[in-house]
């Protein structure tokens, strides 16, 4: 099952030049503002993806702070490390499994989790990983997504309507754990007790409709499915989202769940 999380190369590159200035950007900044960051902190960004949150909270840390990125593609470290300016941190990278980090115990005053939770094969595995690894008074952030995205939702439909369900389902994988009672449930079950949570609400611009959904996971699917198909599935779901379109411009909302959490 792991397996189909790993990312080559390009899907990691298309990753970065797309979803981050589109979405993970602005939510790492809107979570950062959230985080209440203290000097000299050792933090943790869990699924990290190509580093935009580590990134933005590089920014925002003051004092001699240690900062570690990791994810489970080697692709995705490899283009955080080179996006990543130089710091007056200690920045590091680590491709590792979150059920199985090869960290010390009680290393960590924060870990972060943004929007990776919704896509761990076995989340309780790694939650009690972060737990060990954070200090006896330590912090987790994490983010999900709470309603399935008008874009993601709309891209579902078309690919259902021009493609096939296994596609649309695909669509709406990152909306597939949106609970928030459920989340704040599975934290207490696992040694964390909710602190805050709150509710951040992005505006994602999709200026070239077409290249930003080629750009998604679902890009196979529609080469597979041809030219023409595509073009019904970038037209279709143009035409669900014209309540949002904005001279040309369509501005989607999309909301996240924000937790705070600390150890037990």
């Amino acid at each position: 099952m792991i397996d189909s999380f790993r990312l080559t190369e390009a899907a990691a590159r298309k990753y970065q030049r797309h979803s981050v200035p589109a979405m993970f950007g602005p939510l790492a900044e809107k979570t950062v503002d959230l985080l209440r960051l203290k000097p000299d902190m050792h933090v943790l960004d869990v699924a990290c993806g190509t580093g935009a949150l580590t990134r933005a909270i590089l920014k925002a840390l003051k004092g001699r702070c240690r900062i570690l990125g990791t994810d489970l593609n080697q692709t995705m470290i490899d283009v955080a490390r080179e996006m990543t300016p130089d710091s007056p941190h200690n920045v590091d990278w680590l491709a590792a499994d979150v059920t199985d980090l090869p960290l010390k115990d009680s290393g960590f005053d924060l870990a972060c989790i943004q929007q990776g939770l919704q896509f761990f094969p076995d989340k309780p595995a790694a939650l009690h990983e972060i737990h060990r690894v954070l200090r006896s008074d330590g912090r987790l952030c994490l983010t999900c997504w709470k309603e399935i995205s008008p874009f993601n939702d709309s891209l579902a439909t078309a690919l259902e309507h021009h493609i096939n369900p296994q596609a649309a389902e695909k669509a709406r994988a990152p909306f597939s754990y949106r609970d928030g009672h459920v989340i704040q449930a599975l934290l207490g079950e696992n040694g964390f007790a909710v602190k805050r949570h709150a509710a951040i609400v992005l505006h994602r611009r999709f200026a070239d409709l077409g290249e930003q959904i080629l750009a998604l996971p679902i890009e196979k699917d529609l080469r597979d499915a041809g030219e023409e198909k595509t073009r019904l599935v970038i037209d279709t779901t143009s035409k669900l989202l014209a309540p949002y379109d904005t001279d040309g411009v369509f501005i989607v909302p999309q909301e996240a769940h924000f937790f705070e959490a600390r150890c037990r």
